[in-house]
């Protein structure tokens, strides 16, 4: 992709804005094609040539197997670009929908833009969303423009067309890719994902990887890998299986060679762990629409009014520096001025103490009730979903991610997770055995990973993770651990851990392979800096 393909594009200054350009290298494109373009016959179609690298590959390769007048089909937004590839100027999406019955093509290939929803320009989006919602597909607008030139590429095949694109690393995990994810299998009998070398893109703004989907009858069908080195020395070309896991929706196990899989599905089948949602549920914290207004510190709510009105919460993981929060944790924030008590109340104006009402006038004044959480709220300062919690979990994480019991009870901004047990009485028990290999590693599979080393965690991607029964020996390390993760001596304490969790048929051999298969993804995760890795 270029940094920018379109005089629409453009403006408003799109072009200085959008992200994520990622160029072919030619032989990259070359290997693509090269597996996608198996006949003198074939027509061939890339929906955004910008300077033609597929379409000269494409002509190459047509020119091999026989085609005497190999003329592959290029679109492209940017008329420089579309006349010096000697293509069709045009927006993609617009002329999918220019006839009743657009050409049916027997290859797809390229390497769609990579343009971010917030910079997809609607002239564009009206009809990308229009041709998806035909194909019964639901279409976000958190997508990058991406994914609908796969989906709608898909639609423009052969009935044993194949599709070969460039495409974000993002397609393996991230929310609004689930459903094209379920659609490439549904479409295709073989869904190769292939990933390639560091090397390959040097220049790299975003991981990336190589998709390849057909019709092929022999061999292995599903979701598969391949390795670069085959797909550019093939035909041959070799595939292993990748089957989903039943317990992780994301293609995140792709990451892993196809021994790891192995390894990491064998060892879970081993453990026959339940999922979080088993014991408990995760959910979001409070979303207070301003926290400044609505979150004080102690001697702020001492001006005020002690009283009901307010409820202690946390804002943030700097505050909650183990796997426990105390009494004493939370006098240490006060003590430090942070922000630790919520505004909480629903009681009309005139029955609030005079200071407290003085202050809601003040929020009306700096048009705090306009913001959009509290204008649609009566009364607008009546924050809702106030009640607290069993326990905390991270939802961003930096060096790992922690589940916290919470002995003084609370409650969370949106920045942590809440999480209710059904048994809240083992909440230490449960504190304790998250912080385990396998726990830890199916964390890092599931959740989604940002630039700088950043681990996210959604509430429907944690209770899925599995999580080890409440044993009873967890409660003779609980105060251990808590003294560990407070120290940053983090590997230690899932060492002591692993050491109750691990069942004795889990060789230490195997062991050994799922800690370094775990080390490999937070490696992997912690390079990752503003895309690249």
């Amino acid at each position: 992709m270029r940094d920018v393909s379109v005089n629409r594009y453009r403006q408003n200054h799109h072009a200085a804005k959008v992200l994520g350009a990622v160029y072919t290298p030619p032989r990259v494109a070359e290997a693509l094609v090269r597996w996608a373009v198996r006949s003198p016959v074939d027509r061939v179609l890339d929906p955004a040539c910008g300077d033609g690298v597929f379409l000269a590959a494409a002509r190459k390769r047509l020119a091999e197997l026989g085609c005497e007048q190999p003329i592959p089909v290029g679109i492209d937004i940017d008329p420089q670009a579309a006349q010096a590839a000697g293509a069709i100027c045009g927006d993609f999406f617009e002329w999918a929908q220019s006839t009743a019955s657009p050409p049916a093509f027997d290859a797809i290939v390229g390497n769609p833009p990579f343009i971010r929803s917030h910079l997809f320009p609607e002239s564009s989006r009206r009809p990308a969303f229009q041709e998806m919602r035909q194909m019964g597909l639901r279409p976000s607008r958190l997508m990058s423009t991406w994914a609908p030139f796969v989906a709608i590429g898909c639609k423009l095949l052969t009935p044993n067309g194949r599709l070969a694109f460039v495409v974000p690393e993002e397609l393996l995990h991230v929310g609004y890719a689930g459903e094209l994810r379920r659609f490439l299998l549904k479409c295709f009998r073989r869904v190769i994902v292939c990933l390639p070398e560091r090397n390959l893109f040097p220049a790299v703004q975003q991981s990336v990887v190589l998709l390849l989907c057909d019709q092929e009858q022999d061999g292995p069908g599903g979701l598969l890998s391949m390795d670069f080195t085959s797909l550019e020395n093939g035909p041959p070309y070799a595939v292993t299986p990748a089957p989903e896991w039943d317990w992780c929706p994301k293609w995140t196990h792709l990451f892993l060679s196809p021994g790891e899989r192995q390894t990491v599905d064998a060892s879970f089948r081993q453990l026959g762990w339940k999922p979080f949602r088993e014991y408990g549920r995760v959910e979001v914290g409070v979303v207070t629409g301003s926290n400044d207004f609505f979150i004080l510190s102690g001697r702020e709510t001492e001006a005020l009014g002690n009283g009901p009105y307010w409820v202690p919460i946390v804002t943030g993981a700097r505050d909650l520096p183990g796997i426990n929060f105390s009494d004493d944790d939370f006098l240490r924030l006060v003590q430090q001025g942070r922000p630790a008590f919520l505004l909480s109340t629903a009681e009309p104006l005139e029955r609030l103490p005079p200071r407290l009402r003085d202050y809601l006038h003040d929020g009306i004044r700096r048009q705090v009730h306009l913001r959009f959480k509290c204008r649609n709220r009566e009364p607008w300062y009546a924050v809702p979903g106030v009640f607290p919690a069993d326990a905390l979990l991270l939802r961003q994480a930096g060096e790992m991610p922690r589940l916290i019991h919470l002995e003084k009870k609370c409650v969370s901004t949106d920045t942590v997770h809440r999480v209710r047990w059904r048994r809240p009485e083992l909440g230490r028990r449960y504190a304790v055995g998250f912080l385990n290999t396998w726990t830890l590693l199916a964390c890092e599979l599931t959740g989604r990973s940002y630039g700088g080393g950043v681990l996210e965690l959604m509430p429907g991607e944690a209770n899925a993770i599995p999580l080890p029964p409440p044993l009873e020996e967890f409660e003779a390390l609980f105060k251990r651990v808590d003294e560990l993760v407070r120290s940053h001596r983090f590997d230690t304490a899932v060492e002591m851990v692993d050491r109750v969790v691990k069942p004795t048929d889990i060789t230490a051999a195997q062991y050994d392979a799922v800690r370094n298969i775990w080390a490999s993804l937070v490696r992997r995760r912690r390079i990752k800096q503003d895309g690249n890795h």
